[in-house]
């Protein structure tokens, strides 16, 4: 994944070298969490993380999915805060958590690939909700009108269908 976060930082998910990457406009690197080339479930160890999202209060979160199943957050400078979730099919467990988002209000919504579902937590990792039957979805992304295309169907807040690229199904 690469994200832009709201000051035109880049961050780059770099998943085989278990690093996330923050660069300003220039492409300077500014910023590194995990350890290249290290993994592992520590507070500054990724195993394959899959995305990066900004809260409004600047603190990141990392969906670390592909050999962990958990959600990751450190504050704006890169200070590890807390984490939430294991590997399962219940409320604040992950099959692939692939991509995030946040919403104005601090909510976290994460797409939890293998289980079809987007699961949506506060901003401490609470489980909130889930949208189910939204199909194996890698993609997140937040409209400035807080609205969140899932793949390629877009959403409310709540999970409600809105409408639909052309062919898309589900």
């Amino acid at each position: 994944s690469v994200r832009v976060d709201p000051q035109g930082n880049i961050w780059v998910i770099d998943a085989t070298g278990h690093v996330v990457y923050k660069m300003n406009p220039e492409g300077k690197e500014i910023m590194r969490l995990g350890t290249k080339g290290v993994s592992g479930m520590g507070p500054n160890t990724f195993n394959l993380p899959t995305d990066v999202a900004f809260a409004a209060n600047g603190d990141v979160y990392v969906s670390d999915g592909y050999g962990n199943a958990r959600v990751v957050k450190y504050s704006r400078d890169g200070k590890y805060l807390l984490q939430w979730g294991t590997r399962g099919k219940g409320p604040g467990e992950f099959g692939l958590p692939h991509n995030l988002v946040t919403d104005a209000r601090g909510r976290v919504y994460v797409t939890d690939r293998d289980n079809q579902r987007v699961e949506v937590f506060d901003s401490t990792g609470k489980f909130l909700s889930e949208w189910t039957g939204t199909g194996g979805v890698s993609g997140l992304a937040l409209t400035k009108d807080q609205r969140i295309w899932t793949g390629g169907i877009l959403r409310d807040l709540e999970g409600k269908v809105l409408g639909r690229l052309p062919g898309t199904t589900g």
